[in-house]
C-alpha cells in the first residue's frame, strides 16, 4: 500500500482510505458485512477511515467503533465530522434546537462527546466541519466560527489531535487553508476523470500551508458512464442539439478507448488516476460489500498511472466545455456562504 503523510499532522496514512458512507442500514448494509468490510481494510493496509455523524444516523460511527476494539493494536485513523444537526443525530428531534446548535458551543459538544461514545474512543484523531460553507457562518478571510474555536479549544485539551474541513467547494476550502487554522482538508469531487478542479487554488494552498488532502467523490457523482463504459449510452448524447452533451459522450468515449488499451475498468482507472497525484494524501473510496473493497485495494496495488495515461486524460478534461460539476456547486455554495 502507498504511504504518504498528511501534511501537517505528520500521520502516515494509505493513499487509499475507505469511505464511511456507505456500510450502514441506509443503504441495506448488515451489520455483520460492516464489519467484514472494515476487518478486511484494516488487515490489507487501509488505515485512514472517514465517517461523519449523519453516515446512517450515527450508525456509521458506532460501527467503527466497534472495529477500533478488533483492532486496538492495528487501529486506523478516523476523519470524523461534526455537523447536519437538523437531519440525524441526537439533536434531529427538534429542528429548531438542531438549527440553533450550530452557533451554540455547548450543543455542539454535546454532540462530539456522543460521537466519542460511539467511537468508543477518547479523542479524535481528525476532526472535520462538515461542509464548511453551510450553517456554520464561518467569517472569511478570518475563518471565525463556533465551531472551530470549541476545535481549538478540544485540540489544546489534546481531544482532537488534528481539526479539518469538507466541502464539495475547493474555493471555500481554499480560503480556509489560508486562515491558517486548519490541519487537513477533505475535497469531495475535487477529481475524476473528466475534472482536476481542485488543482487550480486548493493544492497550491494546501501545499503553501502544509495541510493534509484527502478526496472523495472521484467516480463525478454518478455521472453517466463514468463508473461502467456503456458506448450505446453515449448515442443520444452525440445526437444531441445540446454541445455540452456532444462534448462529454466524446470526453467519455476517449475515457474507454484508454480503459480498453489499459485493460481497466472505469473504476479502476479513476482510482489510479487519483492516486498518481501525490499532492493528494489519500483518496476515500465507499464500500457496501467485502469485494468492494477488495476491488478498490487490487487498484490501489496496480501503483499511479503511467505518465502517458496522466497526460492523455489532461487533454480529454480539456477537451471543449462541458458541465463543469464544480462550478455549480461553487454557486450554490457561495450563496450558502453569503447568507
Amino acid at each position: 500500500m502507498i504511504m504518504r503523510t498528511l501534511g501537517r499532522t505528520g500521520m502516515s496514512v494509505s493513499a487509499l482510505g475507505l469511505g464511511g458512507f456507505q456500510f450502514t442500514a441506509q443503504f441495506g448494509v448488515s451489520p455483520q458485512e460492516a464489519d467484514n468490510i472494515i476487518d478486511y481494510a484494516v488487515d490489507h493496509g487501509i488505515n485512514l477511515i472517514d465517517t461523519a455523524q449523519i453516515y446512517g444516523a450515527g450508525e456509521g460511527e458506532a460501527i467503527i467503533g466497534r472495529a477500533l476494539e478488533r483492532h486496538k493494536n492495528n487501529k486506523p485513523y478516523i476523519c470524523a465530522k461534526v455537523g447536519h444537526f437538523e437531519h440525524a443525530g441526537i439533536l434531529a428531534f427538534n429542528h429548531d434546537k438542531a438549527m440553533q446548535a450550530y452557533q451554540d458551543p455547548d450543543e455542539i459538544m454535546r454532540t462530539l462527546k456522543h460521537s466519542l461514545w460511539l467511537l468508543r474512543e477518547d479523542h479524535f484523531d481528525i476532526m472535520m466541519i462538515h461542509e464548511i460553507e453551510r450553517e456554520w457562518k464561518v467569517n472569511f478571510p478570518s475563518g471565525d466560527c463556533v465551531v472551530l474555536e470549541v476545535l481549538e479549544d478540544l485540540k489544546k485539551q489534546g481531544v482532537v489531535k488534528a481539526i479539518g474541513a469538507s466541502s464539495w467547494d475547493s474555493v471555500t476550502l481554499s480560503k480556509m487553508i489560508r486562515t491558517d487554522r486548519i490541519d487537513v482538508v477533505l475535497i469531495a469531487g475535487g477529481i475524476s476523470l473528466l475534472t482536476r478542479g481542485m488543482f487550480d487554488e486548493l493544492v497550491p494552498a494546501a501545499k503553501e500551508h502544509n495541510v493534509g488532502v484527502i478526496v472523495g467523490g472521484i467516480l463525478g457523482q454518478n455521472t453517466p458512464g463514468l463508473v461502467v463504459k456503456n458506448r450505446d449510452a453515449l448515442i443520444p448524447f452525440k445526437e444531441s442539439d445540446d454541445t455540452k452533451l456532444n462534448v462529454l459522450a466524446h470526453k467519455l468515449e476517449g475515457l474507454y478507448d484508454l480503459a480498453d488499451e489499459l485493460d481497466l475498468s472505469m473504476v479502476q482507472l479513476a482510482e489510479r488516476y487519483a492516486l498518481s497525484f501525490p499532492d493528494i494524501h489519500s483518496v476515500t473510496m465507499g464500500a457496501r460489500e467485502v469485494a468492494h473493497v477488495m476491488d478498490n485495494i487490487r487498484s490501489a496495488e496496480m501503483g499511479p498511472l503511467p505518465e502517458d495515461a496522466i497526460t492523455r486524460i489532461n487533454q480529454i478534461q480539456d477537451a471543449g466545455d462541458t458541465f463543469d460539476f464544480s462550478t455549480i456547486v461553487h454557486k450554490r455554495m457561495e450563496n450558502l456562504v453569503n447568507k
